[in-house]
């Protein structure tokens, strides 16, 4: 459960910003958390700069455990959209990874649990820990 929240600059139509929202949601799921989930955030912010000037900028807050690979394969998917979307220079593109622990990440008021790849999913796995965390 990624929250992502991508800088375009002000003045971006609508609908190019739905077009990047619904394609990083998209390339979540296909790289970096693959999963049956409608918990992708994903929020498009308007600021004031141009391209290739500080925007865009990508911040990406998560939970601990992606692997280098992972976050790859999603940076160069929203290189790719919003070259597609604004001609973005992938060398224009900032995004910043901040991984926090599991339990400073909450949802309806409880904290989530460690991330652990779909595949790996506690019901195939004997050792991990499944209790809720202490509040």
């Amino acid at each position: 459960m990624p929250v992502i929240r991508i800088d375009l600059p002000e003045g971006t139509p609508a609908a190019t910003k739905a077009a990047v929202r619904d394609g990083v949601k998209a390339a979540v799921l296909r790289t970096l958390a693959p999963k049956e989930t409608k918990y992708d955030y994903v929020a498009i912010r308007e600021a004031f700069g141009a391209i290739g000037d500080g925007l865009p900028l990508v911040e990406i807050d998560l939970r601990p455990g992606r692997e280098p690979e992972r976050k790859q394969a999603l940076v160069d998917a929203i290189a790719e959209i919003l070259k597609a979307e604004l001609g973005v220079d992938p060398a224009d593109l900032y995004v910043l990874f901040r991984e926090t622990p599991a339990e400073h990440h909450y949802t309806g008021g409880t904290p989530l649990a460690a991330w652990v790849p779909a595949d790996r999913s506690p019901e195939s796995r004997e050792d991990l820990d499944t209790r809720p965390h202490p509040r």
